[in-house]
């Protein structure tokens, strides 16, 4: 978003695969997780994505606010590490070691609102895959809360599913139209003094 960076314009190509592949991992992890075994496969591939992301971070020397970007991956990462410990107990008799009454919601808040925070950045390939995992990872963290409700009508769970499925959309819709390349003016002042 500095206005001395230079803004390069991502290819439709690129642009339209990333976002599709994004918004299908979105979707995936919406409609179809009916078991433990999908539950642990999606927070398998959340701690995969986030050990990448955390390494592509590591190499952006022009980033200023890396710090909330890492409290949105730790936040992703805390999701992802209770999601496997619930379907690790329901599928093989795991003892929970500590209550994920209170842990689970404010951590689902946070994970949201780590994807509004993408909103007030520049729509590139990192943020597009930061708002991705956090989504994905607030979604988790509403399904747990959910089965943990014994009393929850089905009506309302599928009202809110639809609902989230609309608004995971936005962010992949607006890389679409505005995608960017991540501004990295490190390596250019060096190579522009040489």
């Amino acid at each position: 978003m500095d206005p001395s960076a230079p803004s390069r314009t991502l290819g439709i190509g690129q642009r339209i695969f990333l976002a599709i592949a994004c918004q299908l991992w979105l979707w995936v992890n919406l409609f179809s997780q009916a078991s433990e075994f999908e539950a642990i496969a999606v927070s398998i591939v959340q701690l995969v994505a986030v050990v990448l992301i955390t390494l592509r971070l590591r190499h952006m020397p022009s980033i200023n606010d890396r710090w909330v970007r890492v409290v949105i991956l730790l936040v992703v990462l805390l999701v992802a590490a209770v999601d496997l410990t619930i379907a690790g107990k329901e599928l093989a008799g795991f003892s929970l070691w500590f209550s994920t009454r209170k842990l689970v919601p404010v951590a689902g808040l946070l994970a949201f609102a780590g994807a509004i925070y993408c909103f007030f950045k520049a729509p590139t390939r990192i943020m597009l895959l930061l708002y991705t995992v956090s989504f994905v990872a607030g979604m988790r963290a509403i399904a747990l809360m959910l089965s943990a409700q014994a009393s929850s009508e089905a009506g309302n769970f599928e009202t809110l599913t639809i609902a989230e499925a609309v608004v995971s959309m936005i962010y992949p819709l607006v890389f679409l139209f505005r995608g960017h390349y991540t501004p990295m003016r490190g390596p250019e002042a060096t190579t522009d003094g040489k």
